[in-house]
């Protein structure tokens, strides 16, 4: 994982429209798993970007990568609102 960075993606959906959000964003490339959920936020998104060169870009770089994607899933409509969580350490099983 240390050529990826991941970003967790709440996101709040007009009710009754969660499946067909979730079909449409899967339909990004960035996005790697999406889950309807329960609680303040409907959906639950996983963002998956690969890094070019040797370790991580400057943070600028990253955030705006991101920022870009997050863009286009709000345009998707029935967005009411997104909450983001960008992990600065990961560990994960398997890598």
């Amino acid at each position: 994982m240390k050529d990826k960075v991941r970003a967790f993606i709440y996101i709040d959906v007009k009710s009754g429209r969660e499946k067909e959000f979730v079909e449409r964003l899967m339909e990004h490339d960035e996005v790697k798993e999406a889950h309807i959920i329960t609680g303040q936020y409907d959906v639950f998104a996983v963002l998956e970007f690969g890094l070019m060169g040797k370790g991580l870009p400057f943070y600028g770089s990253v955030y705006d990568m991101i920022s870009n994607v997050i863009q286009r899933i709000r345009k998707i409509g029935d967005v009411a609102d997104t909450s983001t969580i960008i992990p600065v350490y990961s560990v994960t099983k398997g890598d």
